[in-house]
C-alpha cells in the first residue's frame, strides 16, 4: 500500500465514526409522562382569560416549576408558572398548543435543555429542538419574545458543565442573531470565577436552587423582562 493510499485508508477510519457521532440522535423521552400535569394547569385554568393581557409565561423544567416565588418577586407583571419537572425541550414541543397556543404570552421565560444533556442528548440534537421550538414561536407569534435561561452549573451536573457551556454558547450565539431572542447566563449567580460554588443557595439534592437562589435569579432577571416592551 502506498502512502497516498495508506493516508487515505487512516482517513476514513477515524472520519467516519466521527461522522456517524456527530449526527447521532437520543430518543425522546415519552411526553405523555406530563400528561397529568397539563390535566391540571387546566383545571387551574378553568374561568380564567390569559389572552390580550401582555402575560409573561414561565415554562420549562424543575428550576421553573420549583420557583413558588414567581409571582411575589415580580409582582407588576402578569405572570404564569407552567414549569413541568423533568421537561426536554422536545416535552415543550410536544405541549407547544397547550403552552402558547392556549396563552399567547408576550414575553416567554424558558429554562430547558439541562435534562436533555443529562439523559445523554447531544448537544446539536438539543439546539435543533431550541431552533425547531423557536422558529414556530416565530412563526405564530412574531411579535411575542423569549428570554431563554441558561443551564446552570450545579454540584450534583457539574460534571457535565463542559457539555452544558457548549449548548450554552451555541443558544447564546443565536439570541445574539434575533432581536426578539435573549439569552440570560445563570453561572454568575451561583458559581465563582475560580469555579467554587457560592455557598447557602442549594437545596438539599444538590441540584435545585433554594430561596436564597432564586433571590439572585430574580435580582438578575428583572432588569431584563422590564426593559422588554
Amino acid at each position: 500500500m502506498n502512502s497516498v493510499k495508506k493516508y487515505f485508508f487512516v482517513f476514513l477510519i477515524w472520519t467516519i465514526p466521527l461522522s456517524d457521532f456527530s449526527f447521532a440522535k437520543t430518543k425522546n423521552p415519552d411526553p405523555e409522562r406530563f400528561s397529568e400535569s397539563f390535566q391540571k394547569f387546566l383545571l387551574n385554568d378553568k374561568g380564567k382569560t390569559f389572552q390580550n393581557k401582555d402575560l409573561v409565561l414561565f415554562t420549562g423544567s424543575s428550576s421553573i416549576r420549583r420557583w413558588e416565588s414567581l409571582t411575589s418577586d415580580f409582582p407588576n407583571l402578569n405572570l404564569l408558572n407552567r414549569g413541568f419537572g423533568g421537561a426536554h425541550i422536545s416535552d415543550v414541543l410536544h405541549y407547544y398548543e397547550q403552552l402558547f397556543t392556549r396563552y399567547r404570552p408576550k414575553i416567554i421565560v424558558l429554562y430547558c435543555g439541562e435534562n436533555d444533556l443529562w439523559s445523554g442528548k447531544p448537544v446539536h440534537q438539543v439546539l435543533n429542538d431550541f431552533h425547531h421550538l423557536w422558529g414556530k414561536i416565530k412563526r405564530d407569534f412574531p411579535s411575542t419574545s423569549l428570554i431563554y435561561l441558561s443551564c446552570k452549573p450545579s454540584p450534583k451536573r457539574i460534571s457535565k458543565w463542559n457539555t452544558y457551556q457548549s449548548l450554552n454558547l451555541s443558544i447564546k450565539n443565536t439570541c445574539l442573531r434575533e432581536n426578539s431572542l435573549t439569552f440570560v447566563d445563570l453561572a454568575p449567580t451561583l458559581l465563582k470565577p475560580n469555579m467554587t460554588f457560592h455557598q447557602g443557595l442549594w437545596d438539599p439534592d444538590n441540584l435545585h436552587v433554594n430561596e436564597a437562589g432564586y433571590e439572585r435569579w430574580k435580582a438578575w432577571l428583572d432588569p431584563i423582562l422590564h426593559s422588554i416592551k
